[in-house]
């Protein structure tokens, strides 16, 4: 089916009073990680209304596909809330992305798209990763998923407008916590005490000098410490000190670089003020690549859609997010969805002020829907 851009921006926006309406029903219903069963249901009834197969995965997820067929491209929306001043809400924009996607699925199927599509509602992005358990359930497979398409809704970048490169575009994120523990006591007689706030300072110290010794623009990480915990009153010396931090990096030799130093300066620091240290390093996210075959692609298509002026270069984030899971597996490309306009879409992700102009759910379904007809092999 050749694409008629005018006719899909026509069926969009005699929808958009739909799809508004559909980002706003998702938004009140706003709900943390593997809690998504009110979404999950929106969703699957939403779907089932238009005809698309549709059936859980993940717990909380939902999985549509038109057309099925043994290979599909792949569109993946995030479901869950976060937590904001107390309460579950959408401060990072997941209402946003599956009324886009959604509305996706509606104009492909109104328009009689012929391809195999797989809309993929991926609950707990924000933690603890659902895109894992969505791979692991086979979410990938059945039809297999040859290409996988995610986008996040941007502040600061204009309504119309997106950003999108090759490679990597977000940040792996490792967490640590190391405890120094040495010998207690009355802080009056320290003669008699191991401290470990000592090796712990001497640890931070140490980290931040190696890690700034190694700095590398074309290998640029973040190590950063956030916290440190040791006792409770003014008089004790306690006999344990926590350490908190976050890694982050582009390049996953650099994961194992810093995994490495971490380790290695923290034992020398408790060795020095004959204390002991428990290491704990969790490896969360790697970085989210995008295929160079796969983005060169949309580009092409996306410049021609929304003009090469409103197609920008994505500056890397040190921002992280699981959609890395699936580019893996997949030749995937991840894109930023302009939602700056009339004062919206200014404040950053997870403020209590986070908005967005709902003139982006168009821009979203006519960039998706169009690529779609526009790489469909006739």
């Amino acid at each position: 089916m050749t694409l008629n851009i005018e006719y899909l921006k026509d069926i969009i926006r005699k929808n958009m009073e739909l799809f508004i309406s559909i980002r706003r029903d998702l938004n009140r219903l706003a709900e943390l990680s593997y809690e998504e069963f009110k979404t999950q249901k929106y969703i699957t009834e939403r779907l089932s209304e238009w005809g698309i197969e549709n059936f859980p995965i993940a717990k909380t997820g939902v999985i549509g596909i038109i057309n099925r067929s043994d290979e599909c491209i792949g569109i993946r929306s995030d479901m869950d809330a976060i937590l904001v001043e107390g309460q579950p809400r959408h401060c990072c924009g997941h209402d946003f992305h599956m009324a886009v996607v959604l509305g996706t699925a509606k104009v492909l199927v109104d328009m009689g798209f012929e391809g195999c599509v797989k809309f993929i509602f991926q609950p707990a992005e924000e933690g603890p990763g659902g895109a894992k358990r969505v791979i692991q359930e086979g979410g990938l497979e059945n039809p297999k998923v040859t290409k996988l398409l995610g986008f996040h809704v941007w502040p600061g970048v204009d309504v119309g407008t997106i950003e999108v490169s090759s490679g990597a575009i977000m940040a792996s994120v490792d967490d640590f916590e190391i405890e120094f523990i040495g010998k207690g006591g009355h802080a009056a007689m320290p003669e008699v005490t191991k401290n470990p706030i000592y090796p712990a300072t001497d640890f931070i110290q140490s980290a931040n000098n190696i890690f700034c010794a190694f700095s590398n623009k074309l290998l640029p990480f973040h190590v950063s410490f956030s916290s440190i915990s040791s006792g409770q009153t003014f008089n004790v010396i306690s006999e344990r000190c926590k350490i908190r931090g976050t890694a982050r990096t582009f390049d996953s030799s650099m994961q194992q670089f810093i995994y490495k130093n971490i380790k290695k300066l923290a034992k020398l620091s408790a060795q020095k003020y004959d204390c002991h240290v428990n290491i704990n390093y969790y490896f969360q996210y790697p970085p989210l690549i995008n295929s160079h075959q796969a983005t060169e692609e949309f580009l092409d298509v996306a410049k021609k859609l929304l003009g090469p002026e409103n197609v920008k270069k994505a500056i890397p984030s040190f921002t992280a997010e699981d959609f890395a899971f699936y580019c893996q597996k997949v030749p995937s490309v991840y894109f930023r969805l302009g939602i700056k306009e009339k004062g919206k879409g200014e404040n950053p992700l997870h403020s209590p002020y986070f908005n967005a102009s709902e003139d982006s759910i168009f821009y979203g379904i006519f960039l998706l829907a169009g690529y779609l007809f526009a790489i469909q092999k006739s």
